[in-house]
């Protein structure tokens, strides 16, 4: 699976031609990415026939949610849920460092089935390990890892921690490499953990940076190289 950052339908039509097989679609891409609007879901969920999976985030400062981001992220969910959205990217922490289950429950009641996705705010609690079984136990998709050091994190810094949740994991949840994810060391990064996800951004755009544009080209050289480093250890 290869998940690219996607901000615009320019951005969306260029990941699928390059072999995306899922979007994350935000808006404020350079504040880690907010809620786009349900104008823009509906907009590439008609345009694209690969997945969108949309980020849901009411604000850029922090991830303890108030009833208020609780209500208003779920009313986001139905928005998006009524254009076509395939999943949603989302997180929720407590004061006390801990996953807010209850949080998490209300989104899964808006999202009617479709699956929740957890981003980086999980490696922000303070035990990983068991932070991993309780979003398995939550029924959440897939979670997206640095290897425990959360954003601003390069994954290639963290190999051996990301081996130890696929371990953890055994198949319950999915992983996706986060941060610094490119072309180049992608091959380490599958042949190192044997994960076989990712999730890019600032590597496939010109300029490579939250700002930039996604580049077709870049994306289908992230998409060869992932594949042929997936092929590699599963041959």
């Amino acid at each position: 699976m290869l998940e690219i950052i996607a901000e615009t339908v320019e951005d969306a039509l260029a990941a699928e031609a390059g072999g995306a097989t899922q979007l994350d679609l935000k808006s404020d891409f350079v504040e880690d990415g907010l809620t786009p609007t349900a104008g823009m879901v509906e907009r590439i969920c008609s345009q694209v026939s690969i997945d969108v999976i949309v980020m849901v985030r009411t604000r850029a400062n922090g991830m303890v949610l108030t009833p208020d981001d609780i209500a208003i992220m779920c009313h986001d969910i139905e928005l998006s849920r009524e254009r076509g959205a395939a999943g949603f990217l989302l997180g929720a922490i407590t004061k006390g460092r801990e996953i807010d289950s209850e949080a998490i429950e209300a989104f899964k009641t808006a999202a009617g089935g479709l699956p929740i996705h957890f981003h980086l705010a999980w490696e922000k609690t303070k035990d990983l390990n068991n932070t991993l079984e309780q979003l398995i136990g939550l029924g959440i998709k897939s979670v997206r890892t640095t290897g425990g050091s959360g954003v601003g994190a390069k994954v290639e810094n963290g190999i051996s921690k990301v081996r130890d949740f696929k371990e953890l994991a055994n198949g319950r949840i999915d992983l996706l490499f986060a941060g610094g994810v490119n072309a180049e060391n992608i091959g380490q990064l599958v042949k190192g953990t044997g994960v076989v996800h990712a999730h890019a951004g600032s590597s496939v755009r010109i300029p490579p940076n939250p700002k930039g544009h996604v580049v077709e080209d870049k994306v289908r050289a992230l998409r060869k190289a992932l594949d042929l480093a997936v092929n590699g250890i599963l041959s």
